[in-house]
């Protein structure tokens, strides 16, 4: 794999989007009175002749699709002189406005949700801008969601912190996370990967409910979570963030743009977290968060040639320490003791990703682009006796062509694509270690064809199927379907269908289970492959219905939509036969899910945004004892968000959470005193948070979770035991810790 990995290495430094290759990008600005360039938000551009066009965001980007046989583009904001450019031969533009004299004050009104339905795409997409972001602490991925209905995460056990999220009532794994268009989220970092992407790096969040594109691979069931990082075209010049909240967790983030040259741009994150302190709310001897810390680095390059090409490259560097267990514990005279419980979790990371692209000149419709990536994953964990160690060398490959059929009505992308995995993966006991050994190398080179059709008024479609040869499983047949209609101007109705496939990694993706005294239990093993159980795999298919409306003169939009996910194969996860051991098997009967979720977002007064929304799931499988609803899955949830902005830039977030009765895993064989109930009882979660922005520049912020204090008094079954054969820490169906404050700030340098 050394070899293999030099070799990606070594590929030109150049690199792009794929996806950018058709569009044209750029900046509005202003100058201010000191000549000083400043950019414009919400000004207009658009395709002269035409009604097709985009805005610019916060920063005064935008980035708008290509149109043949149009070059020439319309830029216009109220109460500035509109200005017409020609970028036949550009790929990115700067364009400064300059007021209107005739005009001596303007005032600019719109309204648009900061998580809204992208309505424009053929794929159902919920966007999430930096704006939504900034409703909460954010200080990682795992917590970017809080202010949203459509992602749940939940804590995997009650001492190692870890989250984990859950879309259509489906754990994190069944989500295909990728970091700009391209795998993420996946592999080793299933169950930890969330919260090594810190919230300040994300520009944007795209979420894709049922099946996505299959030009992104065939591993997404539940849905497809995209993050865009901040690139230098994005970026600020300079930016801080600071955070601190009462537990002692302390997180700083950097962000530095520099335009090198007139080709080249560089960015550099640098992210830094600690958490020195112990801390134990319910008083049951353990830690309700780990100590730990965390660097994280990335430096990543954009080049655009002027005549067609775009590239960018990037490194990154991770290292995440994580140390809990019982208050007090010190591994240099604990570790594989049973003077205290505790664990560990290392992890080290290296990663490359590059990209390259090419546009050709004479047809602004027809491009290719090349992605890559190779990363080193290394995870070293103990929990009391039980060891895990486990390493990833990983390598990916991506090229894609895209043209038109006749017209720009008719669209396609194909491609072929490459995947190399090699896991190292061990599970077992401190007294005998090495008995689990689970070693795999996957290789998946594949095809995929993509068409879509677009009348720009009422209709389009966007059909995909692609072919992959899995070493180890075989061929793997993905097709997908997306239809859109616009019923009227206001009313949009779609529909999804499609398949998934993705092997599970059955350890690291239930590690809840490690922090346990369950042992392990394979059956039913279907081959002598990876842990002897197929891909699981699940048909996908879905509908939504999205009104944009205008009451008392206030915009708002309502969907509703509802998803339907058939397993056809599956590795089943079984917490109920015996409170002493968690069995995987194969799925021997059904396994599915059924999702239906409402929202509206409304504008009920200058600027004082309302997001209402309402989620029912049923999601079943059938164990070995009967069919049963998914263990620690919420029945429902009801969810309202309010957010109100001043004049004078005080910004007030709450939202609040009514999660449902959630079925907890069968304990009535424990002892009297180590038996659970059936269900869950049903909590309310509030969070809050005051921002103020004291200028362009700089911003503080306050805020606190759990507003009401609401905590498991017990989390751990057999806490006082931890160490006989009852305990248990992974059945966790609510908060572990109670109310928590927090504050930071916001410096920002354009």
């Amino acid at each position: 794999m050394n070899y293999f990995l030099a070799g990606l290495f070594s590929i030109a430094m150049l690199s792009s989007l794929s996806s950018n290759a058709q569009k044209v990008m750029g900046i509005v600005f202003e100058k201010d009175q000191k000549g000083k360039d400043q950019p414009l938000a919400g000004a207009n551009v658009y395709w002269l002749g035409t009604t097709i066009g985009a805005t610019t965001g916060d920063n005064g980007v935008f980035l708008i699709d290509r149109i043949a046989d149009k070059n020439k583009l319309i830029i216009s904001f109220v109460g500035y002189k509109s200005d017409t450019v020609d970028v036949e031969n550009a790929p990115s533009i700067k364009v400064e406005l300059k007021s209107d004299q005739l005009l001596q004050e303007v005032v600019v009104e719109g309204w648009k949700p900061s998580s809204n339905v992208n309505l424009t795409s053929g794929i159902n997409v919920i966007d999430i801008n930096e704006k939504e972001l900034f409703k909460a602490a954010c200080c990682n991925l795992s917590e970017s969601f809080e202010t949203n209905p459509s992602v749940d995460v939940a804590f995997t056990d009650a001492i190692t912190g870890t989250r984990q999220i859950q879309m259509l009532g489906l754990s994190g794994p069944n989500t295909m996370i990728s970091i700009e268009n391209m795998p993420g989220v996946r592999g080793l970092a299933s169950s930890q990967g969330i919260q090594f992407i810190p919230g300040t790096w994300i520009n944007s969040i795209q979420v894709t409910k049922g099946v996505g594109s299959v030009i992104n691979g065939y591993e997404s069931l539940s849905g497809q979570i995209n993050i865009e990082l901040k690139k230098p075209q994005e970026s600020d010049r300079f930016y801080v963030n600071g955070y601190v909240n009462q537990s002692g967790r302390t997180e700083t983030n950097f962000i530095y743009t520099t335009q090198v040259s007139k080709k080249w741009a560089a960015t550099f994150l640098v992210h830094g977290s600690i958490r020195p302190t112990e801390m134990d709310q319910n008083n049951d001897s353990f830690l309700d968060f780990p100590k730990g810390n965390q660097i994280n680095l990335v430096n990543r390059w954009v080049y655009n040639s002027g005549t067609g090409w775009l590239g960018q490259f990037s490194l990154k560097y991770l290292t995440d320490s994580k140390q809990g267990g019982q208050t007090g514990f010190n591994p240099e005279k604990d570790k594989f003791t049973t003077n205290r419980y505790g664990f560990e979790i290392n992890t080290k990371r290296y990663e490359w990703v590059g990209k390259l692209g090419y546009q050709f000149a004479d047809k602004p419709y027809k491009s290719f682009g090349l992605q890559l990536n190779a990363l080193q994953h290394s995870h070293d964990s103990y929990y009391g006796y039980v060891l895990h160690k486990a390493d990833e060398q990983y390598g990916y490959a991506n090229l894609i062509y895209q043209s038109i059929i006749g017209s720009t009505f008719h669209k396609f992308k194909a491609g072929i694509s490459f995947l190399y995995d090699n896991y190292q993966e061990t599970l077992g006991n401190a007294t005998q270690w090495g008995q689990n050994k689970f070693d795999r190398i996957e290789y998946v080179p594949g095809v995929f064809y993509e068409y879509s059709y677009d009348d720009l008024k009422k209709f389009s479609l966007i059909a995909g199927v692609r072919l992959d040869q899995h070493n180890l499983f075989g061929t793997i047949f993905t097709p997908r379907l997306h239809l859109k209609y616009n019923l009227t101007e206001t009313t949009t109705l779609r529909a999804s269908a499609g398949r998934g496939t993705r092997l599970a990694n059955i350890i690291s993706e239930n590690g809840g289970f490690l922090a346990s005294s369950r042992s392990f239990n394979l059956s039913n093993q279907q081959t002598d492959k990876a842990y002897g159980f197929k891909p699981d795999q699940a048909w996908v298919y879905g509908f939504n219905f999205n009104q944009t409306f205008t009451i008392d003169y206030r915009p708002g939009n309502f969907s509703v939509d509802y998803f339907y996910i058939d397993f056809e194969s599956q590795a089943v996860v079984d917490w109920d036969a015996d409170p002493q051991k968690i069995k995987f098997y194969a799925l021997s009967g059904k396994s599915f899910s059924h999702s239906i979720q409402a929202q509206v977002d409304y504008q009920v007064a200058r600027r004082f945004d309302v997001r209402l929304a309402y989620r029912w799931l049923d999601v079943e499988t059938d164990y070995l004892n009967g069919r049963l609803q998914r263990p620690l899955v919420p029945r429902d949830r009801a969810f309202i968000n309010l957010a109100y902005k001043t004049k004078n830039n005080w910004a007030f977030d709450y939202t609040i959470s009514r999660l449902g009765v959630q079925r907890i895993p069968n304990t009535k064989t424990n002892p009297v005193q180590y038996q659970l109930p059936e269900y869950s009882d049903a909590y309310f979660l509030m969070n809050a948070q005051v921002t103020k922005d004291f200028s362009d520049k700089w911003s503080f912020y306050v805020g606190v979770e759990n507003i009401g204090d609401f905590k498991l008094n017990n989390p751990i079954v057999g806490a006082d035991q931890p160490f006989g054969p009852n305990f248990d820490s992974s059945m966790v169906w609510g908060p572990v810790f109670g109310r928590m404050w927090y504050m930071g700030f916001r410096y920002r340098l354009k």
